[in-house]
């Protein structure tokens, strides 16, 4: 299985963007093959491709090859969800040593609501969650957290390629009864997943916003209903709302835009 998803063609695209990033003023054609272990027709038509992609120029006819600025902005690109990790982490280590329970960090992407970090608790009853999980915006307190915060438009636009799947009884299905839970939220300024999508666990949200003071992220902590009583809700909400604001004033103070 591994040998037939092997795309030879696409690692040796990838070794000729490798020997250009390397150098500060580009890199002749015979040069690049030869560093690749390529013919010099077979590395040209690289080049060509990845000059029409314009991830590769050629400032003089005949002249070196070089990576162009479209080229570094992917890697800018990935620093930036990086730095919002990295921004993040220190506040969901404290929230999480303050209240041992399992804490997570959210993206907003295009229409979705992605998880890219996770801290658990020590206590041996908890709800796994996995970097790359989806999280519905209908359903979970990550995923209401920046619906509430978004402009009308693109809410609208994420409630268009969304379906609001029925996880357990307690969960939202409909268009009105979710738009009434999210305008809560915004006026609360926290989102809550009690028993929505797992039936005995209840986790509370709050949003993250960048130096625009858009909404780009959401910071959360779960817990099982088992061990949370109604003083502990309270004290979940604080702290989640108090992070919150943290990590946003820390986005702000490097300029951090989503």
């Amino acid at each position: 299985m591994a040998a037939r998803n092997h795309v030879d063609l696409a690692l040796k695209t990838l070794s000729v963007l490798e020997a250009l990033a390397v150098s500060e003023f580009g890199k002749p054609l015979k040069e690049i093959a030869r560093e690749v272990g390529l013919v010099k027709s077979s590395a040209f038509r690289i080049l060509f491709t990845l000059k029409e992609a314009g991830y590769v120029e050629q400032p003089e006819s005949n002249g070196v090859y070089r990576l162009t600025l479209k080229s570094a902005a992917l890697s800018r690109r990935n620093t930036k969800r990086l730095g919002l990790a990295t921004i993040a982490r220190p506040h969901l280590n404290s929230l999480r040593n303050q209240l041992d329970e399992s804490v997570a960090l959210v993206e907003h992407l295009a229409n979705s609501v992605i998880l890219i970090d996770v801290l658990d608790t020590s206590h041996p009853l908890r709800l796994s969650l996995h970097i790359g999980d989806d999280c519905p915006i209908h359903a979970t307190a990550q995923g209401k957290a920046v619906a509430a915060f978004l402009s009308a438009k693109d809410l609208d636009s994420f409630l268009e390629s969304s379906k609001l799947t029925q996880f357990t009884e307690h969960t939202l299905t409909g268009r009105l009864d979710l738009e009434l839970e999210l305008e809560r939220t915004r006026k609360a300024g926290y989102s809550i997943n009690d028993e929505e999508t797992v039936t005995g666990a209840f986790i509370v949200g709050a949003p993250i916003f960048d130096s625009q003071s858009s909404v780009c992220d959401s910071v959360s902590v779960n817990t099982p209903t088992a061990r949370c009583s109604v003083a502990q809700k309270k004290h979940l909400i604080a702290s989640i709302i108090e992070t919150g604001k943290r990590i946003s004033t820390d986005l702000a103070a490097v300029g951090f835009v989503h």
